[in-house]
C-alpha cells in the first residue's frame, strides 16, 4: 500500500494510531478508481521511482462560490447541506447587534475523522479538539442518541459518526464546523469525476467531456468541468494521471481589494494582514476574522457567500508519459490494479 500522508499536514493521525485506519481507507478510493476500464488514472506507486523530473504535478484551481445555488447569499449561509456544493462548506458567525464576527472555512472530507473514530472515542475527540480547541462533544452530539460508542466497534463508530454529521453541533454550524458534508462534496465524488474524465474521448471537446460521463461531472459548478477537463487533457497527451498525496482541495487565496481600516493590505500575506486571513491544516481550512476592521473594495462583508466568491481552491493531480510508467500502471492494465479484498469501505 502507498504511504499516503496525513492531509492536515501535521503527525496527529500516527500519534493516535489512526494514520493505518486512515491509509487503508484512502487506498480503497484509488485502487477503485485505478481499476476503471480504458481510464488514465492509476496508482501512485506507479510514481514512485520515476525521476523527478518526468514527473509532473498539476493545480487545477476554482471559485468556492456555488454558482448552482438559486438562493441568495443569506440563503447560501444559512442553508450549507443544500447549496454549498464547491468542495468547499462555511460557517459564519455573527455577533449579538447581527455583525459578521468571523467566518470559517472548509475543504477537509469526513474521512479523516472516521479514521479517528475507528480507533477510539477519545481519538475522535482529540482530532476535534485539535479544529475546535474549546470543543468538548459528547458521545450523544457525535453519534446521536441511543448509540453506545463504546461497546460499538470501530467500524460502526465511524459509520455512525458520519451519518450524524448533519445533526452534530460541532460540524453542524450550531456550535462549529468540521469537514465537508454537502451530498455532492465527497472524495468519491472526487475520485469518480477524475477517473471517468481520464478516459481519453477523441470523438468530442476535451470541454465536452463533463456532459459525457454518467453524471459524475456537474456542469453547472465551478469545481467539476474544469476538473474534468484538465483531466481529459492530460489523457490525451498521452499521459497517466492521479490524485497528488494527500488527496484533498487545497485553500488557495483570496482575490478583491481588502483593507482594514480603509487602507489596503495583501489579505493572503500573514505579515500584512493582521491576523485577518489565517489558513491551517495543510490549506484545508480557513478563517476570515472581521473584527479587525476588513472590508472588501471599501464595503462591508455581509455574508459568507460574498468571501466564497473571491476565495479560490484547488485540487491537485501528478502526471507522467505512460511510456515511463511501470507495464502494470498502464492503461490497459487495470484489473492488476483491483481493489484488495479485505480493504477498508466508507459511507459516502
Amino acid at each position: 500500500m502507498f504511504a499516503y500522508t496525513d492531509p492536515s499536514g501535521t503527525d496527529f493521525l500516527e500519534l493516535q494510531g489512526a494514520l493505518s485506519e486512515y491509509r487503508a481507507i484512502i487506498d480503497r478510493f484509488y485502487r477503485t478508481s485505478a481499476s476503471l476500464e480504458n481510464s488514465g488514472f492509476t496508482l501512485l506507486d506507479a510514481f514512485e521511482n520515476l525521476p523527478a523530473g518526468a514527473r509532473r504535478i498539476d493545480s487545477i484551481p476554482w471559485r468556492a462560490f456555488p454558482i448552482s445555488a438559486s438562493a441568495s447569499n443569506s440563503q447560501i449561509d444559512r442553508d450549507r447541506f443544500r447549496w454549498q456544493d464547491e468542495y468547499v462548506e462555511w460557517r459564519v458567525e455573527r455577533t449579538s447587534a447581527g455583525l459578521i464576527s468571523k467566518i470559517t472555512f472548509t475543504t477537509e472530507f469526513p474521512e479523516y475523522y472516521q479514521a479517528l473514530a475507528i480507533v477510539s472515542v477519545d481519538a475522535l475527540i482529540a482530532g476535534i479538539q485539535a479544529v475546535i480547541p474549546d470543543a468538548n462533544p459528547d458521545p450523544d452530539e457525535l453519534f446521536g442518541p441511543g448509540f453506545n460508542p463504546l461497546t460499538a466497534n470501530g467500524e460502526e463508530r465511524a459509520q455512525r459518526f458520519r451519518q450524524n454529521l448533519t445533526n452534530n453541533p460541532w460540524n453542524n454550524g450550531e456550535k462549529g464546523i468540521l469537514c465537508l458534508t454537502q451530498r455532492f462534496n465527497t472524495i468519491g465524488a472526487l475520485f469518480n469525476l477524475v477517473d471517468k474524465c481520464s478516459i481519453a474521448r477523441g470523438d468530442i471537446p476535451a470541454s465536452a467531456v463533463c456532459n459525457a460521463v454518467d453524471g459524475a461531472c456537474g456542469s453547472n459548478r465551478n469545481s467539476d468541468p474544469v476538473i474534468c477537463t484538465a483531466s481529459q487533457n492530460t489523457v490525451r497527451a498521452s499521459r497517466a494521471i492521479s490524485l497528488l498525496d494527500p488527496v484533498g482541495i487545497s485553500i488557495r487565496d483570496l482575490t478583491g481589494n481588502w483593507e482594514i481600516g480603509g487602507v489596503p493590505i495583501d489579505i493572503n500575506d500573514s505579515r500584512d494582514n493582521q491576523g485577518a486571513w489565517l489558513v491551517s491544516r495543510n490549506g484545508r481550512r480557513a478563517a476570515l476574522d472581521l473584527t479587525v476592521g476588513v472590508t472588501l473594495s471599501g464595503s462591508a462583508i455581509t455574508s459568507g457567500a460574498q468571501v466564497a466568491n473571491e476565495l479560490q481552491v484547488e485540487a491537485d493531480v501528478i502526471s507522467t508519459l505512460e511510456s515511463s510508467l511501470p507495464f502494470w500502471a498502464t492503461t490497459g492494465q487495470e484489473s492488476m490494479r483491483a481493489p484488495l479484498s479485505g480493504v477498508r469501505e466508507t459511507t459516502e
